[in-house]
């Protein structure tokens, strides 16, 4: 009985297996274009297949951060941590370019572009000095020097780098 049950769950997973490459191979379900001449605003250059806003949503093809801002306040559907930072980053004016250089095959910036624009660590750990329960950017452990990457994620969601050991609830935009 035991054989049968585990030829069948053999079974399944390859089924489901299968399937899984069948979708992601015939574009059912495919991520957006990574496209580095896209301009902040200009949603459907990149979401082709999959539209990011609802049809309710005002066009957003010449919006700018500012624009964004003027109904998504941080007391009205903020967009901290709902956005990646890349479509941040985007619609501020910043294009991949400044970021990455001109590559086709774009790597993680490093740090020192993230303070060339942002400030020096330490007066970012000055400027959050009163975020509770603990200031993010001052750690007993890396102090100002952690890396921006490890919780700033540019084309996925970020994440609370010190959740991993602590519970810290901070909103990482």
């Amino acid at each position: 009985m035991e054989h049968r049950r585990k030829k069948i769950l053999k079974a399944a997973f390859t089924l489901s297996c299968a399937f899984l490459l069948i979708v992601l191979g015939s574009g059912l379900w495919a991520a957006p274009k990574l496209i580095q001449s896209a301009k902040g605003g200009n949603c459907a250059a990149c979401h082709t297949d999959q539209p990011a806003l609802s049809q309710s949503h005002p066009d957003t093809k010449d919006m700018n951060l500012e624009a964004c801002r003027a109904c998504h306040t941080r007391e009205n559907m903020d967009l901290t941590g709902k956005l990646p930072a890349s479509h941040m980053h985007l619609l501020g004016g910043v294009s991949c370019e400044a970021c990455h250089g001109k590559t086709n095959k774009p790597e993680e910036t490093p740090m020192e572009k993230c303070v060339a624009c942002h400030g020096p660590t330490a007066k970012l750990a000055e400027k959050t000095k009163d975020v509770k329960p603990t200031n993010p950017h001052t750690s007993p452990h890396y102090g100002t020097e952690l890396d921006c990457n490890l919780c700033h994620h540019q084309h996925k969601k970020s994440e609370n780098y010190c959740a991993q050991c602590h519970s810290f609830d901070f909103k990482t935009p």
